[in-house]
């Protein structure tokens, strides 16, 4: 029976799956995916749960614990297909047998090629109603929660996010390379819970050099830093960086080439710094392989936050999921002053970068725009 058969999803159900996306948002799970799910009896809400970290008890099991004996007899609504495989936790669709729950919604199935669909089978194999796929809006916030690791398990790579802050003539700094601050503190607090929500942050070496950066998370609440992520081709990243020498507190991984001297290896290693060769092309980090080393590391999402060369060279690989661009009502003007991506770049417009599902919301003065490439 296709969705479009089946009947009508009820005021209560879109509420429960809409608290189930809300809770996926949350906990910090990698290299597992982001789920969360909703126990509803009787129309009503009498638990939630997310998957918090990697070793923790599943989204499933988190709600039905919460739930209690109200599990019995009672839908959960849950983001992904509920899992059925031994890994660090037990599967998911145990306890819910265990649990007696009489249906299960579940908006989007695993990605995963080997298990998608084995949590399906194993629930109603038991006599559990189970019905895939969801009112459109909150199928595809769930589609947006999961996507990173959709990416991450399906090609064996980071997700990667590309994030610009620019003036309305696209530029990310003035002819004479200022660019503290184009946006406001609205924006600016905004990609700080950006950052939060990725498992690291990349910058490429040019803007470790220009801007000496921290890459950490700031004015928000976060249960971790993130990897703070360096492509480094020359190995120039400073042992006098703030980067360098905050490295103890929040990891630093300088991805470079192979063959640099020792002695500005272990300048860098001293303090903390992970100095990692990766495959080369031309002379440059190989970033497909930059991407695959940090999904080796257990890094689901990466953001990326340029500036224009490392922007530019992730699209002329054919790398990068998301965009989000931080507009600014500020013209700098100038045809020296550098622009948010570089590379190559396109030669006819038919070849052009072209977002789907965009998002655009107004952050404080500035415009936030986010789309899939």
């Amino acid at each position: 029976m296709s969705l479009s058969d089946e009947p009508a999803f009820t005021d209560s159900d879109v509420y429960a799956m809409q608290r189930a996306v809300e809770c996926a948002r949350r906990g910090v799970p990698a290299p597992n995916p982001h789920v969360g799910a909703v126990v509803v009896r009787d129309g009503e809400v009498v638990a939630e749960g997310w998957h918090a970290r990697a070793g923790d008890e599943h989204a499933e099991v988190a709600a039905l614990r919460a739930a209690g004996e109200r599990a019995r007899g009672a839908s959960v609504f849950v983001t992904l297909e509920p899992c059925n495989h031994h890994g660090r936790t037990p599967p998911c669709t145990e306890a819910l047998v265990r649990a007696g729950v009489a249906r299960v919604v579940y908006a989007v199935s695993d990605p995963n090629p080997h298990v998608a669909g084995g949590g399906r089978a194993a629930l109603e194999a038991a006599g559990i109603a189970v019905r895939e796929g969801f009112a459109p809006q909150w199928q595809r916030e769930a589609r947006r929660v999961i996507a990173p690791w959709r990416t991450f398990i399906t090609e064996g790579r980071a997700h990667l996010t590309l994030k610009v802050a620019t003036t309305l003539d696209g530029r990310i700094a003035t002819r004479a390379g200022e660019s503290r601050w184009i946006t406001g503190p609205e924006a600016r607090a905004d990609v700080h819970a950006l950052r939060a929500a990725c498992d690291a942050v990349i910058a490429g070496s040019r803007t470790v050099l220009a801007d000496d950066p921290e890459l950490t998370v700031r004015h928000v609440s976060t249960p971790r830093q993130p990897a703070r992520v360096v492509i480094d081709s020359a190995l120039v990243t400073p042992a006098a960086s703030k980067l360098a020498r905050s490295a103890r507190e929040a990891p630093v991984w300088v991805l470079t080439r192979d063959g640099h001297a020792r002695d500005r290896v272990a300048a860098l290693a001293d303090l903390g710094v992970v100095v990692a060769p990766i495959a080369s092309v031309e002379g440059r980090v190989d970033l497909a392989a930059a991407l695959r080393w940090l999904a080796s590391k257990g890094v689901v999402a990466a953001l990326c936050e340029g500036g224009g060369a490392l922007h530019g060279a992730f699209l002329d690989c054919g790398l990068g999921e998301r965009v989000v661009s931080y507009v600014a009502p500020v013209i700098f003007g100038g045809v020296d002053a550098p622009t948010a991506f570089g590379g190559r770049g396109v030669a006819a417009i038919a070849e052009a970068h072209r977002l789907r599902d965009l998002r655009v919301d107004r952050v404080g003065d500035d415009l936030r725009i986010e789309g899939e490439i």
